[in-house]
């Protein structure tokens, strides 16, 4: 039987102004009654309770107050009352602002990935300020608390904050990928970084770093992927939502069997799942692919002498010394690093930049080397100084966040292309697209180049993409059919997309859409109704993680924060601060604030 609700204001709960004067009483937050002589509170707002309290604590003292001085006895206390309230209110206001701006810098530290300590330099730089600048707010800025335990504290709330709202994000994906990669840190603790990417029904793509797991034993696949799994389940997230794992080229990441892949694909075969897209970095497939040429016979030169001037301070001071006083156009010669991306064909720019000035300090220095006057070898270097810049050019294309598969295959197909272009055109003597190989064949037109060495380096160079990219090349008509589903082959398509495929073809103004290219925002404006096999499966390919930079991008930032001097910094704190720092969300204060019910200030 449905029950009646109660109405207050029948029963006389509603406060009557009239008992304000009358009992001295005001109405709080519209709750309660206070009384303002005693500050007692009376829970029932009935004029019986209220009366009660009265004229039994207060009749006797107040009942003289009559007329015009009753009124100014009652508006006076309760002008005094208020006074209280809004001092105190004030002083609850102050409070919650000098800890949200502790919370701001905090998060600016861990952004710049500063120590813990720092916090103390850092107010007592505010403090020198506000001093000279507006001394009479010196007390409000000495209440902000950045002690070393105030800033971890703060440190792991706005980690976890972050997380939060990552693991909301994560209820509404339709599809997530995972990239993955593992390195050790200064402490001989190997770091694993799971970064997901998951795409909703909405095709907003967010990319986060989901988890750190810091591994203090062995690292096989099976370690790993028991990390993996403990991350999927942290955020709730299935194995039938899984669309592609992208890692480096490590055994216990790639390996079909053993390592992180195998393990993967094992699990979805055991659940009867289809399997998952796996793909080895982009990035570092295009990078090994120009490792793995053989131009020892420069490199090993370059980087004899490049160590010569730079491992012995007194040669590198005279090296300097001497640029500056021919006035080069360069100041120096860079290190060799093997790995890292850039690193050959910089090398090897500014040492052919430089070697006619090379050759002179070496003379100097009574190390001639009589490769500088060796046009064989000279061809040679200066040929891979335009391959690598090419190599570079398109490295450079493959990396930042965010990038689509589409656009990554495209920019390797595009390069491969290139490279037929730069076979035929050394067959028939054309270096339009080798600057420096074709100023050294300009210099130097009275002499034959022998251009083995050149076709050599470009037919391998077309192997090892041939070879590194064919697991890319066997998705290839679902990468064109996600870029372009106006200009796909129906025959290729997979038979539940087709019917859809042919009501999309016939819409011109979708075509129309399509063409303004903007991809994400094309899919996004399909009706679901209509074409909603074909949104779920460009929202896989849009989940897909072309390749691990993020993970690189954030293993700097690891070694840059766990440095020589932090190497006692906790595995939980390191993730937090990776959480700040590498995410594209910000920690939501007024959610942190809200979890107080004390606002503490420095003492």
């Amino acid at each position: 039987m449905a029950t009646k609700k109660r109405k207050l204001d029948k029963e006389c709960r509603i406060f009557n102004k009239e008992w304000g004067e009358k009992y001295f009483f005001v109405e709080v937050n519209g709750q309660r009654a206070s009384c303002i002589i005693c500050h007692e509170n009376v829970a029932v707002m009935k004029e019986y309770n209220i009366r009660r309290h009265y004229e039994t604590k207060h009749l006797s003292t107040h009942s003289k107050y009559v007329g015009k001085l009753r009124t100014e006895k009652f508006e006076s206390m309760k002008h005094g009352l208020e006074s209280q309230r809004n001092l105190f209110t004030k002083q609850i206001a102050e409070n919650e602002s000098i800890t949200r701006a502790s919370y701001k810098i905090v998060n600016r530290m861990v952004e710049r990935g500063k120590p813990f300590t720092d916090g103390k330099l850092i107010k007592e730089c505010i403090i020198e300020a506000v001093n000279d600048l507006c001394p009479e707010k010196a007390s409000l800025f000495e209440n902000i608390s950045l002690s070393a335990s105030t800033v971890v504290r703060r440190t792991e709330e706005l980690g976890e904050n972050i997380q939060s709202q990552i693991h909301e994000k994560a209820k509404d994906f339709l599809w997530y990928s995972l990239a993955m990669d593992e390195s050790t840190d200064l402490s001989s603790t190997s770091q694993l970084l799971v970064f997901i990417r998951g795409v909703n029904c909405n095709f907003e793509i967010t990319e986060e770093l989901a988890s750190v797991c810091s591994m203090h034993e062995r690292t096989t696949g099976e370690d790993i992927f028991m990390e993996v799994q403990k991350t999927l389940q942290s955020y709730h997230l299935q194995w039938n939502q899984l669309r592609c794992v992208t890692v480096d080229g490590g055994k216990n990441m790639a390996g079909k069997k053993k390592g992180l892949i195998g393990q993967i694909q094992a699990k979805l075969g055991d659940l009867l799942l289809p399997r998952a897209l796996s793909i080895h970095c982009i990035i570092h497939q295009q990078s090994l692919c120009g490792k793995h040429l053989d131009f020892s016979c420069v490199l090993k030169p370059v980087t004899s002498v490049v160590n010569f001037i730079r491992n012995h301070g007194l040669n590198h001071r005279l090296f300097q010394a001497f640029l500056e006083e021919i006035d080069s156009d360069f100041c120096d010669l860079p290190y060799y690093t093997a790995v890292r991306w850039l690193s050959c064909g910089k090398v090897l720019l500014r040492f052919y930049n430089l070697r006619r000035e090379i050759d002179l300090f070496l003379t100097e220095q009574n190390r001639a080397d009589p490769l500088f006057s060796n046009p064989s070898w000279l061809s040679k270097l200066s040929f891979l100084v335009d391959i690598t810049s090419h190599m570079n050019e398109l490295n450079l294309k493959l990396q930042g966040k965010e990038n689509l598969i589409c656009e990554l295959y495209r920019n390797i197909t595009a390069f491969r292309r290139k490279l037929s272009l730069f076979e035929a055109q050394l067959e028939g003597g054309n270096f339009s697209h080798f600057q420096c190989f074709q100023e050294f064949c300009t210099e130097n037109a009275g002499r034959d180049v022998n251009l083995e060495f050149q076709k050599k380096i470009i037919q391998d160079l077309q192997m090892h993409f041939s070879e590194r990219f064919s697991d890319l090349d066997q998705i290839e008509n679902d990468i064109r059919l996600f870029e372009n589903p106006f200009g796909c082959n129906l025959e290729n398509t997979p038979t539940e997309l087709q019917l859809e495929l042919i009501d999309l073809q016939a819409n011109t103004l979708l075509k129309e859409k399509h063409r303004e290219g903007k991809l994400i925002e094309f899919y996004r404006c399909l009706p679901d109704d209509d074409f909603s096999k074909l949104k779920k499966f460009a929202a896989g390919m849009a989940s897909v993680f072309g390749t691990t930079y993020v993970c690189e991008q954030t293993f700097s930032r690891m070694n840059y924060v766990k440095s020589m001097y932090r190497t006692r910094l906790s595995d939980e704190h390191l993730k937090a601060i990776l959480m700040v720092g590498c995410s594209n969300h910000k920690a939501n204060l007024d959610d942190i604030l809200k979890m107080k019910h004390q606002f503490h200030t420095s003492h």
